[in-house]
Parts: structure tokens; C-alpha cells; sequence
């Protein structure tokens, strides 16, 4: 910020101090930054208050050179002058781009030699014990000598936790009752336990004194900061024994993977993970659309509440970590029923059908308009076309005792693209006045 009003004041350029945008602690790669596309929405408004962007350098618009030549090419077409101050690039002269894509290539390979130093030094980290990954349930990080190296120990009071969910599991609980059972008693000062962190919790192979690393990999999304994860071979995990982090023993973690191993196996055969939403992907008609009214969970299709011969909604927080009071189970077919026939009355009255009719017509009114100049043009074009046609025809017939060869010559020569193209004129010119005819019988 502070070269670019330096650069400003030397050049004369007055700075708009509440178009001044900056992304502090995001990365680069990304177009979703809240402040550049704030900026980018007021450059592109046709009432911008400014005609001149600085940066510091082009990696402060992105690291990617995809997005800096869009940024540069919609900036430039909005007659916005863009200027890069420290490397001295100016959007108006004529080796801007490719100045631009020659940076931006650089930029964008810094990133992914970043990220492979990063990944390095990690893994150097990993091999003389210390912790490179988050917070883990049971255990809490300590400094490692001197630097940011750290190292974990066994927090107690939270492994007590975890060793009573591997027992209850062992001794034949689901899941969802060790969920409820958990929330219900505020184990551990929470309320907030759900099946999918207990079975993450139960195939944590750190509570057995094994330390995996390099499992898996994030990768962004483009044209965004999103990650999304996925998992890595496992001939490229790296296992170290930690037998002082071990929570459970051994045995205990085995008998628990064989039976969760043995539970799952059916359920969860030939699944992938695909790239939409489940709710996207579900069967049922109003997936992921409606609300619990007491907590504002979202309902889900499950099974009880009587009888199971129809699926019906339920509150999930009800259904799965027994946090909410809502015990109502709606038979699916009875509440689907009430919105599409809510729908349909609402739709079918017939105020509503003359609206919608109304609204048609006039569109197709504006269409025709539209069509209708499109056709005059073209009308007028042929008649030019037809009165040069008949013109040289006219002083081609008059010259012909004089100018026999010449006249020839000039006849082969309509004969030719020219005659072909005036040809089609003519054809096009039929066409669009039937085609005229036919829209206003409509």
C-alpha cells in the first residue's frame, strides 16, 4: 500500500481512499477474496469513481496466470488502466500481456515450489517425532526445545473419554447410542458429540500409539480458496510407532476395527464419493430443503417412530445425537403431499393463468418487434442489392454492340462468387418473409 501512494504521488494520481482493498491473510490463488471482487465490481460498474488500478505486483491480483489475464483483459476492455508499480507494467503499453503472462507463470510457480519446501520441511518434522497437524481429542501440543517445534502428550482427563467409547463399542453399542448417551450426560462439558466424529474417533490409529502422516492431500478448487480432500496410496503413508501416545491397547483397537469393519462392509460396498451434494444426489423429493422447527436441523428420510413400511421425516439432531425434543416422525409420502399440493392450488388459480398468459404475449410481442426491425433492415439491403444488380445489367445490355468481349467477360464474372452471393441474398430475403408471415399468424 504504501509504494502504490508513493507511485501515486509521483505521478500525480489522485488515491479514492474507500476503493483502497486489501485480502490480509488469504491466499493468492483464489478469485474468491472478498476485496477483490469488490474491487473488480466497482471497476466494471458502469459508475466507477476511478480509471486507473495500482498493485504492487501482479500477484497481488492472483497467482494464477489464468485469473490475472482475465482480470487484465476485462480491466483493459472497461478502458481501466491497470499498473504493476514494482515491476514497472503498465496496461496501456503494447507489451503489457505478454509482460503480464510472463510473470504471472513465474508467480504461479513460486506457489507449487512453496508448497513442496512446505511439505518437506513437514515431513523432516514427522521423522524426528515432533507434530506437524492439528488438534487431536485427548491430546494437547507442548513446545518442542526452542522455534515452533512441537511435540503431543496425553491430556487424561479426555482419554478417559476415549477409552470408555472404544469399551462401548466393543461391547456391541452403535454408533448413535454412544452419541446419545454422551450428550446426555455432557460428557466432557459437551453436548455435542454426533456418530460421524465417533467413528472418526474409533479408526484413529493414534490411540493405539501409531502415528500416520502423508494419508492424505488437499487440493484447491480452482478459481477459489475451497480445499477439497483426497486420499493418498497407502504405499506413500508414513508410519511411526508413538507407543507413549497409546491411549487403548492393541487388542482393544483391533476387536473394534474387526467389528466396525464387519457392520460396515454391506452398506458401504462399491460407494464413491462423487463431486455434488447428497442432497443433490438423493431419491427423495425435498432432501436438504426442510427445517426442524425447534432447532432448525434439517429433516432427514429414517426409519421408526411404529411401523417401517413407509420412509418418514424425522429431525436428525433427534435421530442421531438425541440433542433435540422434536421426536415427530411425518410419513413421506403425507408430507410431500402438502407443499406440491399447496403448489398446485396456488398455481391453477386463474388470476394466476391470466398472468402468466399475459406475461407471455408480451414477450413474444417484444420478440417480434425485435425480429420485425431485424427484417426491415434486411428488406432495404436487398432492394440495394437488386437496384445495382439491375443497374449493371442495364449498362451491360447498353454496351453490348461496342464492348462485346467485354461485356463477356463481365457476365462470366456475375456468373461467379459475385452472382452466387447475390443468389443467396435473394433466397435469405424469401425466407425471412415467410418466416415472418408464419410469426404473425402466430
Amino acid at each position: 500500500m504504501r509504494k502504490c501512494r508513493e507511485y501515486a504521488e509521483r505521478n500525480a494520481i489522485r488515491v479514492v481512499d474507500q476503493h483502497i482493498c486489501t485480502d490480509e491473510g488469504m491466499s493468492g490463488v483464489g478469485m474468491d477474496r472478498p476485496s477483490l471482487q469488490r474491487l473488480l465490481c466497482a471497476a466494471l460498474s458502469p459508475s466507477r469513481e476511478f480509471d486507473t488500478i495500482l498493485v504492487d505486483d501482479t500477484s497481488r491480483l492472483s497467482r494464477s496466470t489464468e485469473s490475472v489475464l482475465t482480470i487484465y483483459r476485462k480491466l483493459n476492455f472497461a478502458g481501466i488502466q491497470l499498473i504493476a508499480v514494482s515491476q514497472n507494467i503498465d496496461s496501456q503499453h503494447d507489451q503489457a500481456e505478454t509482460l503480464i503472462k510472463i510473470h504471472g507463470l513465474i508467480d504461479g510457480s513460486y506457489v507449487r515450489e512453496l508448497a513442496k519446501k512446505n511439505r518437506r520441511g513437514c515431513e523432516s518434522a514427522v521423522l524426528r517425532g515432533q507434530h506437524v497437524g492439528g488438534r487431536c481429542y485427548s491430546y494437547r501440543t507442548v513446545p518442542d526445545g526452542k522455534g515452533t517445534a512441537k511435540h503431543l502428550v496425553i491430556e487424561e482427563t479426555e482419554a478417559k473419554i476415549v477409552r470408555r467409547i472404544f469399551e462401548m463399542s466393543a461391547a456391541g453399542y452403535s454408533l448413535k447410542s454412544i452419541t446419545k448417551t454422551l450428550n446426555a450426560e455432557h460428557t466432557g462439558g459437551r453436548g455435542n458429540w454426533c456418530p460421524t466424529g465417533i467413528r472418526a474417533m474409533l479408526k484413529r490409529e493414534l490411540y493405539k500409539g501409531e502415528m500416520i502422516w502423508n494419508r492424505s492431500r488437499f487440493e484447491k478448487v480452482p478459481e477459489s480458496n475451497k480445499r477439497r480432500r483426497k486420499m493418498r496410496d497407502e504405499s506413500g503413508w508414513i508410519r511411526t510407532r508413538r507407543p507413549e501416545l497409546a491411549i487403548v491397547s492393541e487388542e482393544l483397537w483391533d476387536g473394534v476395527q474387526a467389528r466396525l469393519n464387519f457392520l460396515g462392509a454391506k452398506p458401504s460396498q462399491g460407494r464413491r464419493r462423487g463431486l455434488l451434494t447428497r442432497s443433490l444426489t438423493s431419491p427423495y423429493l425435498f432432501s436438504g430443503l426442510l427445517k426442524c422447527g425447534e432447532c432448525g436441523a434439517n429433516l432427514i428420510v429414517g426409519t421408526g417412530g411404529g411401523t417401517h413400511r413407509n420412509k418418514k421425516y424425522l429431525c436428525a439432531n433427534y435421530f442421531n445425537r438425541g440433542t433435540c425434543k422434536n421426536d415427530l416422525y411425518i410419513r413421506r409420502d403425507v408430507l410431500e403431499e402438502r407443499p406440491l399440493g399447496r403448489l398446485q392450488s396456488e398455481l391453477l388459480r386463474p388470476e394466476v393463468i391470466d398472468y402468466a398468459v399475459s406475461e407471455f404475449g408480451r414477450q413474444l410481442r417484444g420478440a417480434l418487434l425485435t425480429l420485425s426491425d431485424n427484417l426491415s433492415v434486411l428488406r432495404r439491403r436487398k432492394e440495394q442489392l437488386d437496384g445495382k444488380l439491375e443497374r449493371s445489367l442495364l449498362r451491360a445490355k447498353q454496351d453490348d454492340d461496342a464492348h462485346h468481349e467485354d461485356v463477356l467477360l463481365y457476365e462470366e464474372r456475375l456468373s461467379g462468387p459475385q452472382w452466387r452471393r447475390i443468389s443467396r441474398l435473394n433466397s435469405y430475403g424469401r425466407k425471412t418473409e415467410k418466416l415472418m408471415d408464419a410469426l404473425l399468424k402466430l
